[in-house]
Parts: C-alpha cells; sequence; structure tokens
C-alpha cells in the first residue's frame, strides 16, 4: 500500500480522505467489489461520501495504473492485485476468485508484431462452495 500513495504522490495526484479510503478498502478487500459495493461499505465511515466520488476516484486510479477494472459478469468490479494473475467466475453465485496458477504460452514482449504487457484470462463453472451446496451449474 505504502508504494502505491508513494506512485500516486510521485504523479501529483492529492490524496484526500475520500481516494485514501477507497484505495484502502480495495488493498484490503480479496471480493473484487463493484462501485456499489464499495459506496455502500464506505458510507459506514464517511456518510457524506457520494457515489460520484466513489466512481472518479477509481477511474483516477486506474489511470494512475494503480488498481484493475475486471468485467466479468454483470456489472463492472475492481481490484488492487496489479500482477497478472487469472480469475474464476462462477456462474451460480457470481462470485471472482483469483487464481494463481503459471501461463505456460505468456511472455511479455510481442506476438505476431504485438506488444503484449499483461494477460488476463478467466475460467467459468461452478465454484467449489456452490458444487457442495449441490448448486452445480450443470
Amino acid at each position: 500500500m505504502d508504494n502505491k500513495i508513494k506512485r500516486l504522490k510521485e504523479k501529483g495526484i492529492v490524496l484526500t480522505i475520500q481516494r485514501m479510503a477507497v484505495l484502502d478498502m480495495l488493498h484490503n478487500c480479496s471480493n473484487h467489489p463493484t462501485v456499489e459495493e464499495i459506496h455502500k461499505k464506505l458510507l459506514k465511515k464517511y456518510p457524506t461520501l457520494s457515489l460520484a466520488t466513489v466512481y472518479n476516484t477509481l477511474e483516477m486510479l486506474k489511470q494512475a495504473g494503480e488498481i484493475q477494472e475486471l468485467n466479468i459478469g454483470k456489472e463492472k468490479r475492481f481490484e488492487s492485485l496489479l500482477e497478472s494473475h487469472h480469475h474464476f467466475y462462477c456462474l451460480v453465485c457470481e462470485r471472482i476468485i483469483d487464481l494463481e496458477i503459471a501461463c505456460p504460452t505468456f511472455k511479455a514482449g510481442e506476438i505476431d508484431g504485438h506488444k503484449i504487457e499483461s494477460m488476463q484470462a478467466i475460467f467459468y463453472g461452478t465454484c467449489a462452495d456452490c458444487r457442495e451446496k449441490g448448486k452445480d451449474n450443470a
């Protein structure tokens, strides 16, 4: 988290209380929340925080390269983990789970003249929790 703060300051970004709250929440969250989920959770501590401020903060953090926006499922979701990794999307409960598996074909560089900087795969299916509860998507 300290590195993110340092990089943001180096980019001349003012770290308001609201921006720090959003960044801190994402840093300590592993469930890939939506904008509305972030807003709802932060409202408890910051009752005057507007949804527009959350949207603007997420956009600023994304443009600064400090968070990722995920287009998985029905709504955009966000996370602060920047290292290349894959995701699993449960078709039953709609949960997104980080997967730490190596991709044998990915190498930063070029493929057919295209500059490759990162790669992300999304696996779709039924998570272990839903399968255990007998809610398999099959």
